[in-house]
Formats: structure tokens, sequence, C-alpha cells
């Protein structure tokens, strides 16, 4: 058995100033792990709004979060051994070269079906691999889906049991996979302890994204330029209230950077306790709005377009959650548990 397993420049004033949105969750509800909006399609076209640049649309698939311990139920690496299960470990590198192995064991009779060393290359979050023995001497081919970094499908193609297979034991029909609980809990440990950055690292790097390509009479003008699409946001007014009153923020600070830094830290549930709905549900917006993410919802375009850090460039239909780093992806799960905005 085996076992592989983010300074603000000085009118800045709070670390968590800024005005940045999440992906929607009702009129252009982006659910957790996919894209889906339900209102009226006012997508600009990239590129084409004033003061605004647009950015690549064509971004390589990244599948190396997968990587890790992939159990029925989410089930531990003991507990298979224990009850009986399956387990699916594999580790991406590149991009979207994979590589690992496949077992399961009968809880009752203890018997044990493995496939070692499966490789090839993920594509469009599919690949295909072909196996020839089984343990139990059974073929066939390992269909295998990925599926937002939420769950992996393992489906058994083509299977033939060898004839002298008695107790028909192997692999067969279909696996649906979760991430191993106690793999989950070591890798939210590691992704703390490689990516939460000090609070003066992360204001240096949120003045060198937000601040160091612009001079003062730019940001003035681009702030200018946008206020059009202020203008037109129905809850503009309440965002601002909210930023004066709550935050303290009365400079230019909430035009120029995000709500929150969902892609340079991991937030916990307490960092929005007393936060208003609205303001959660655009923290969990602008983490699609930050990769360029077009909202059909018209309040949401509008919002995000008057943001001089936002750059309008890729459709919904073209969106893809591999953009997200492990950060965002972190962050994205907690903020749709908490956004309850009507």
């Amino acid at each position: 058995m085996k076992s592989r397993a983010i300074l603000m420049i000085v009118c800045s004033c709070l670390i968590l100033s800024g005005c940045g949105k999440s992906s929607p969750s009702h009129s252009d509800d982006i659910k957790t792990a996919q894209t889906a909006e339900t209102a009226a399609d006012t997508q600009p076209e990239a590129g084409k709004q004033t003061g605004v640049t647009a950015i690549t649309e064509t971004e390589a698939e990244n599948y190396e979060g997968y990587s890790g311990l992939w159990t029925e139920s989410s089930f531990s690496h003991e507990e298979i051994i224990t009850y009986g299960g399956l387990e699916f470990s594999i580790q991406v590198t590149e991009q979207n070269n994979l590589n690992g192995y496949l077992f399961m064991q009968q809880g009752t009779s203890e018997r044990i079906a493995e496939i070692d060393n499966i490789n090839g290359k993920i594509n469009n979050g599919e690949l295909n691999y072909k196996y020839n023995d089984d343990g139990w001497g059974g073929s066939g081919t390992l269909h295998i889906t990925f599926s937002n970094n939420d769950a992996i499908q393992i489906e058994v193609q083509d299977y033939k049991m060898k004839d002298t297979n008695l107790s028909g034991y192997g692999f067969s029909g279909v696996y649906q996979l979760q991430r191993s609980e106690q793999k989950k809990e070591e890798e939210k440990e590691s992704i703390r302890a490689d990516n939460q950055t000090s609070e003066q690292d992360l204001l240096n790097a949120v003045h060198e994204k937000y601040y160091s390509r612009w001079t003062e009479d730019g940001m003035q003008n681009a702030i200018a330029e946008r206020k059009q699409y202020r203008d037109q946001c129905s809850f503009y007014p309440e965002v601002e209230e909210y930023l004066e009153q709550v935050r303290e923020v009365k400079d230019i600070s909430s035009l120029v950077e995000p709500l929150y830094y969902t892609d340079m830290k991991i937030y916990q549930k307490e960092d929005f306790d007393d936060v208003p709905p609205l303001i959660i549900h655009l923290a969990k917006n602008e983490i699609y709005a930050r990769h360029g993410y077009i909202f059909k919802n018209e309040d949401l375009n509008n919002y995000f377009k008057g943001q001089i850090w936002y750059e309008p460039a890729i459709t919904s239909e073209n969106f893809k959650d591999s953009l997200f780093n492990k950060n965002e992806q972190e962050n994205l799960k907690l903020l749709s548990s908490l956004d309850t905005y009507k």
C-alpha cells in the first residue's frame, strides 16, 4: 500500500478599504465552482470602454490544485484501510501532467485491487487511461473527469473481467470522489503557512499592484472617466455610505483597489462579522472581476467598471475557474457560504 501524498499609497486609509466586487449569487449568480448568470446580457465589448485596457482572454488550464488524496465520502487513508473503500492519489505537475495510483480495499474480505502508475495529460477537464491489470486480471479504460477542484469522477469503461476471477472483484462502474478530509486540513494548514503574508508585505504588494502604474494625474483622470458607471449603479450609494461611515474611508482608495485582497491572503469567517450582505456579495464577485470577468448583471457591470482596477476582458462563457489561485479558491468557498444578498 502506498501513501504519497500578500504601501497602500498615502491616500489609503485601511488595509481592508477599497472597492472590488465578487461574483454574483442572485441576478448574476455565480456559484462557488461555476458561473451562471440569469440577468439580461449587458456585456461591454472588452477594451472599448473609456480608460479600460483589455487583457488576454486565452489562459492555460491549470490542474495542479487537484494534487492530493481523493476518496469516496472524503474518507482518510486510515479509514480506507480500516473500513474499506477506494482512494485515488495523484500529483499534477506542469499544469496538466498527472501521475498517480488507484487503490481499493474490500472491508470484510480485505481483498485489494490497485492500478499503479496512472499517467497522462488532462485536456478540457478529462483524462483517459487504459489499464491491463487491476490486480485481478481486469482491464478497461479509466475515464477521469475533474470538476472545479471539488470533485473527481472515475468511470470504468470497456471493463473486461478475467475468466478466472471467480470473486468478481475489481474496478467497475462509476466512482464519485472528494478530497480526503485529512488531506483537506493538511492542505489548508500548508496554504496558510506558505501564503499568509505579513501586514507590511501585504501593504507593499497592494501598493505595487494597484498604485505603482499610475501617475497622480492619470489616476484622477481615470476616476473621473469611470464616474459615469458609478452613477448608473443603483446600489453604489449604499456601498459609498458603508465605506465612509463604517470603514471611515473618505479618499480615493475605494476606487483604486478592491474591497478585500482575496488573492493575497486567506480570510476567516470572523473577518466578515457585522459586514452587510451587499459587501459580502461584492467581495465574492470581485474574485471573478479581478480576472476580467464581464458581468451580465447591469448593476454589477456598472459597479465594477466604476473601479479603475477593473479591466473587463472575459465573457462568462469563456471564463475558467482554473484562473483562481489557492487563496482565491479558499476565499470563494467561504464567501459563497456567507453570501445571502438578495
